[in-house]
C-alpha cells in the first residue's frame, strides 16, 4: 500500500489493521488512494507542521482524508477534482448547504467595508433580536466563538448566579473540548462505556491534560434514570446548574423519550430553583427554527447555540436565556463591576462583524423558509432509511440507519457474535440508554462502519470516518437516489469481500 502513495508509517499500520489482511479490501483502499493522490500529498505535508488539524482530529483521524478544494450546495470537490455528495455537512452545521447564495452575496457586500474584530456593529443587535424572536422564552444573548466557549460561559453564569460550584451533567454526553465537555463523555472519546454503579458514577476524563480538580466540579448522572432526579434532589444545595443535551446522540431514535425526560428535569430544577442549561449546539435552529423550546415546548434557563449560526463556517456561538442570568455579563464598563460577581465573557473575535453578518443572513433565510425548509430533508432521510432496510434484508447484512433526519444520523452495524460478558453487562444497563448505546461500538462494528466510508468514496459519497448521514436543505431527490445507489454498490461489495464474516 505504499508504492506511489505518501502514507505515514502510522497511517499504513492503521490501514493494514482496518483491512485485516483481506486482499479485496486492501484493493479498495488502493483504489481510494490512487483516486486522491493529491489529497494524500497534502496530508503528508500536514504531518510535519499541523497538530490536531482536520486530517488528524484526535481519535477520529480519517485514514485516507480528502483535501477539500471547493464546496457548493450539497457537494464538495477534492484537490484531485472529484465531486462528492456531502453527507457530513460540517457536523450538521450546513442546514442550507454549502455557500448558500443569499448568505454569500450579503457577506461579499460586507467584505472590504465592515470592520473586523473588536467593534460594536448593528448586525449584533439585529441578530440578537432575531434569535430572541425565534426561540421561545429567550430574553437576551451573548456572542462567543465556539460551542465549547458558550457552554463554558453558561456554566460560569450559572455559578455566578447561584454562588455555587457543582454542575450536574449526564454520562455519555459531549459538550465541547473544554473541561466541562470532556468528563464522562462517550465510548468514542474515552474508549469504553461508563462503568461502576449508577448511584456514584466516578468522574472520568476523556483526554490528557485535565486537572484532577476538574472532576470534583461535576456530579455525573445516569441519563433517563429516575436515580438522576434523586441525585439532583440530594445535592440541590450544592448545585449551580444542570447541563443537558436535550437530544443526546444515544436518544436520536427516541425523541419522545428525550422529551419526556427533559420535561421531568425541567419540572424538578424549576421546583428546586436550579438553573437548567440546554446544550443546543446541534438541536438549535435545526430540530425546529426555535430549537428545543419550540419543538418540545420546554424552556430552560440558559441555552447554548453554535454550528447553525455560523453561516459559511465563519465561527460564532451564543449563550442565551433569562435576562436575570445574562445580566451577570452586562456592565457599565467599570472595573468595579467585577467585584460584584459580574462574569467576564469576552474573546477578541467574539461578535466580529463578518461572523455576525453571516449568521444573521443564514437565520433570516431559515426564518423566511419556515417549516417547509425541513420537509424535503425529512423525506430524503426517510427514503434512504427505507432503502437501507431493503438492502439489509435482500443481502442479509446487519446494517441500519440510526438517528434523526435533522440531527445526528449514522449507519451502524451488528457484526460481532454475542459475547456472554457483554450481554450480561448490557442486560444490567438495559434501563440506561447511554451505556446500552455505546456498548454497540464493538471493534467489528466500528471496523465495518469505517470501511463503508472508503467503499462509498468510490461511489462519489463523502462521509466522516464513522459514516454519518447529515443532510441539508440543498440535497435533492437525485442526491438521495445517488446515495442509495452508492450504498447498494458499497454494501454489496463489502459482502462479497467478506467484511461481514
Amino acid at each position: 500500500m505504499t508504492a506511489g502513495w505518501t502514507l505515514s508509517a502510522e497511517q499504513s499500520r492503521s490501514l493494514a489493521t482496518l483491512c485485516g489482511g483481506n486482499r479485496a479490501v486492501l484493493g479498495v483502499a488502493a483504489q481510494v488512494a490512487t483516486r486522491q493522490r493529491r489529497s494524500l500529498e497534502w496530508h503528508a505535508r500536514s504531518l510535519d507542521s499541523v497538530a490536531a488539524g482536520r486530517s488528524q482530529l484526535p481519535y477520529f483521524s480519517p485514514l485516507l482524508p480528502i483535501c477539500t478544494e471547493s464546496a457548493q450546495g450539497p457537494h464538495v470537490w477534492c484537490a484531485d477534482g472529484h465531486r462528492y455528495i456531502d453527507a457530513h455537512m460540517g457536523y450538521t452545521s450546513g442546514i442550507l448547504g454549502h455557500n448558500p447564495p443569499e448568505v454569500v452575496e450579503g457577506l461579499r457586500a460586507a467584505l472590504g467595508r465592515r470592520p473586523g474584530a473588536g467593534y460594536f456593529v448593528q448586525e449584533g443587535v439585529e441578530l440578537a433580536e432575531l434569535v430572541c424572536e425565534l426561540v421561545p422564552g429567550l430574553e437576551r444573548v451573548a456572542f462567543l466563538h465556539s460551542g465549547a466557549d458558550a457552554v463554558t460561559a453558561a456554566l460560569r453564569l450559572a455559578r455566578a448566579h447561584t454562588r455555587r460550584t457543582l454542575i450536574a451533567k449526564f454520562e455519555g454526553c459531549y459538550h465541547g473540548w473544554h473541561e466541562s465537555g470532556l468528563v464522562n463523555t462517550a465510548l468514542t472519546w474515552a474508549g469504553r462505556p461508563g462503568e461502576g454503579p449508577l448511584g456514584s458514577i466516578v468522574p472520568e476524563f476523556a483526554t490528557g491534560g485535565m486537572p484532577h480538580s476538574a472532576g470534583a466540579e461535576f456530579l455525573i448522572l445516569p441519563y433517563g434514570d429516575a436515580l438522576a432526579l434523586e441525585l439532583i434532589e440530594r445535592h440541590a444545595s450544592e448545585l449551580a446548574g444542570v447541563l443537558l443535551d436535550p437530544v443526546p446522540r444515544f436518544m436520536m431514535n427516541d425523541l419522545a423519550g428525550a422529551q419526556a425526560f427533559t420535561q421531568r428535569l425541567r419540572d424538578l430544577t424549576a421546583a428546586l430553583n436550579i438553573p437548567l442549561i440546554f446544550d443546543e449546539v446541534v438541536t438549535g435552529f435545526r430540530l425546529a427554527p426555535g430549537g428545543v423550546a419550540q419543538a418540545f415546548g420546554i424552556r430552560p434557563d440558559l441555552s447554548v447555540f453554535g454550528k447553525i449560526t455560523a453561516g459559511l463556517g465563519v465561527p460564532l456561538s451564543m449563550v442565551g436565556g433569562r435576562a436575570e442570568l445574562l445580566s451577570r455579563a452586562s456592565t457599565a464598563g467599570l472595573v468595579g463591576d467585577y467585584v460584584g460577581q459580574k462574569v467576564w465573557m469576552s474573546t477578541t473575535h467574539a461578535a466580529n462583524s463578518l461572523a455576525l453578518t453571516a449568521s444573521l443572513l443564514q437565520l433570516r433565510s431559515l426564518r423566511a423558509a419556515g417549516p417547509e425548509l425541513f420537509a424535503p430533508l425529512d423525506a430524503h432521510h426517510a427514503h434512504i432509511g427505507e432503502a437501507v432496510r431493503r438492502i439489509a434484508a435482500e443481502l442479509g447484512i446487519p446494517v441500519r440507519l440510526d438517528g434523526h433526519a435533522r440531527l445526528y444520523s449514522m449507519f451502524s452495524f451488528q457484526t460481532d457474535p454475542p459475547d456472554p460478558a457483554a450481554l450480561s453487562a448490557a442486560a444490567a444497563d438495559a434501563h440506561n440508554p447511554a451505556r446500552s448505546y455505546f456498548r454497540s461500538f464493538t471493534p467489528g462494528n466500528v471496523r465495518a462502519a469505517r470501511l463503508l466510508t472508503l467503499y462509498l468514496r468510490l461511489q462519489g459519497v463523502y462521509m466522516e470516518t464513522l459514516p454519518t448521514l447529515d443532510l441539508s436543505a440543498a440535497h435533492t431527490a437525485d442526491d438521495a437516489a445517488q446515495l442509495v445507489s452508492g450504498l447498494e454498490t458499497a454494501l454489496g461489495s463489502m459482502q462479497r469481500h467478506g467484511v461481514f464474516l
